[in-house]
């Protein structure tokens, strides 16, 4: 590979030979010697990819509240008008509906957790059954297992950043 090509390919992101020749022929490049290279250890790690997640069948819950994800987000660099920072939410797995709530803590995870189900709960008139959520600590508040059992709200548990 001649070093101007070499350029090339680096100033389009390590773009395949395909991709050059391609670019090349509508004119968008200059002209090259050659458009010929090896792949090099920074040409295969630029293009990685994280493997997706496995999906092995997974069928969404055949009932509304069957089964709901709840995750919080946050600090955010700036905050909203009436100082909160981090925010809640709700899945619904069966119909995909989402529900936020913005908080000045994340303590303040398990009280929006009420006010929503109770909301869901008089709205439907089904209840939550299941409450699928990461290992962090908001989920992991002793007053919030005891509600959840009280509830018969059987909480789950994924891996913490993971979706």
């Amino acid at each position: 590979m001649n070093e101007n090509s070499n350029l090339w390919h680096r100033r389009l992101g390590y773009m395949s030979e395909k991709g050059m020749r391609i670019m090349h022929s509508k004119g968008k490049i200059p002209s090259l010697w050659s458009i010929e290279f090896n792949m090099y250890e920074d040409c295969i790690l630029g293009k990685q990819k994280r493997v997706s997640f496995q999906r092995s069948g997974r069928i969404p819950k055949k009932e509304r509240l069957e089964l709901v994800h709840s995750d919080v987000w946050g600090p955010t660099t700036v905050s909203s008008i009436d100082s909160k920072r981090y925010f809640v939410t709700f899945i619904d797995d069966h119909s995909g509906k989402v529900w936020t709530y913005f908080l000045k803590n994340k303590s303040e995870v398990f009280e929006a957790f009420k006010i929503w189900k109770a909301m869901v709960e008089n709205e439907t008139v089904l209840k939550i059954k299941k409450l699928r959520s990461d290992n962090d600590g908001e989920y992991e508040d002793t007053r919030f297992k005891k509600f959840c059992y009280e509830h018969k709200i059987r909480m789950k548990r994924t891996v913490l950043g993971t979706p």
